[in-house]
């Protein structure tokens, strides 16, 4: 080679990892907003429940749309970056992660929506009083820090906040089974309608449900940072297909 003469392959070789370096930070930005949305779309379900306010639900049950667009567009860069760029080993694992986390978060969104709604149809309802909502924000505040805490986990490439937050699931069981029991007892003191007891209860599985996608993306944040599974077996204390 000449000398003074530019070498274009090295310049074309440090471009092209440049713009895969770009592109990752992307994916790991869009992931983090996911999450955030995520994270919104549950607390204002929740503030909908303490404060009543009937106004609010129609507009979170439309937001979702923002979420599963966005859940979308991550999966089109998952493919895009697989294509062009033939990633290896740890980006890789990075790539192929995101989309399993995205889809996490996404169902996420749907539940959170779900629990909207279901809030709705309960409000509608003037003959019921002292509804347990109470206990109800309990096992939603604890959800929501799951989430938060998981996609700041993710950020960080924190394993031990990982391994923290899937141990954390096993009060969500507890809180959920509780619930529930609680519930049915309403139901069958004739305290409770048997419809508002129904919505009641699913809402609370839904919130059990996030539980369990929040831990599943804890344990994607563990194996991207090691390229190992986490050990042992989920913590989960879920006793409420035992209640009779």
């Amino acid at each position: 080679m000449s000398q003074g003469r530019p070498d274009h392959s090295m310049q074309d070789s440090q471009h092209i990892s440049s713009a895969f370096a770009q592109d990752l930070s992307d994916l790991r930005m869009d992931l983090v907003r996911l999450g955030m949305l995520a994270s919104r779309q549950l607390n204002a379900s929740l503030r909908a429940m303490s404060d009543f306010q009937f106004g609010q639900i129609d507009q979170l049950i439309r937001q979702d749309a923002e979420l599963d667009k966005l859940q979308e567009l991550i999966d089109e860069k998952v493919i895009s970056i697989i294509t062009m760029r033939a990633p290896r080993a740890d980006n890789l694992r990075l790539v192929i992660t995101a989309a399993r986390i995205a889809s996490d978060l996404e169902r996420i969104g749907d539940y959170a929506r779900n629990i909207a709604k279901r809030t709705s149809a309960v409000m509608n309802d003037n003959a019921e009083i002292n509804l347990p909502w109470d206990r109800l924000i309990e096992i939603g505040t604890l959800v929501t820090g799951m989430i938060d805490d998981v996609v700041d986990a993710y950020q960080q490439g924190d394993i031990d906040a990982a391994q923290a937050i899937r141990n954390s699931d096993i009060h969500v069981d507890k809180l959920n089974t509780s619930f529930i029991q609680e519930t049915i007892d309403l139901m069958e003191s004739n305290k409770l309608s048997a419809v508002v007891g129904t919505h009641l209860i699913f809402m609370s599985k839904n919130l059990e449900r996030i539980g369990d996608y929040t831990t599943s993306i804890a344990e994607q944040v563990h194996f991207i940072v090691t390229g190992e599974a986490l050990g042992g077996t989920r913590p989960k204390a879920d006793k409420s297909s035992q209640i009779s």
